[in-house]
């Protein structure tokens, strides 16, 4: 929308400036028609290379896009990837984590079981 308010202020300025210059032109009146055909042509020329330009620059911002959709894609998948083998990597260890912490509990258990077995021997 804001490339569409620019050209049309950019064709509405020219026109102003076209106009400007055959109402205060010096030349005669074929000599200010030969320099308004020379403008035209000039004009017409330009605006062409603006449309060119305008519309490699919308094909080069599509491409991007569609690139930055794939790379993004390609980026998440990559990431799912490396956590499912990491999770299967560390299960076989967080099972062994599991059991020591297991065996680790039931020492404790045992160990404060004879202290108040030996405690209670002791007060007797």
């Amino acid at each position: 929308m804001k490339g569409k308010s620019f050209l049309v202020g950019f064709v509405i300025g020219g026109a102003a400036v076209g106009i400007s210059t055959l109402l205060t032109a010096p030349n005669s009146g074929k000599d200010t028609l030969r320099n308004v055909k020379t403008s035209t042509d000039s004009w017409i020329k330009q605006f062409s290379e603006v449309k060119d330009c305008i519309i490699e620059l919308q094909k080069t911002l599509i491409s991007s896009s569609l690139e930055g959709k794939v790379a993004i894609k390609n980026f998440i998948s990559d990431v799912k990837i490396l956590i499912s083998d990491w999770k299967q990597e560390i299960h076989p260890h967080q099972q062994e984590l599991q059991k020591e912490l297991q065996e680790i509990e039931d020492s404790i258990q045992e160990l404060e079981s004879n202290i108040h077995h030996k405690v209670d021997k002791n007060t007797k």
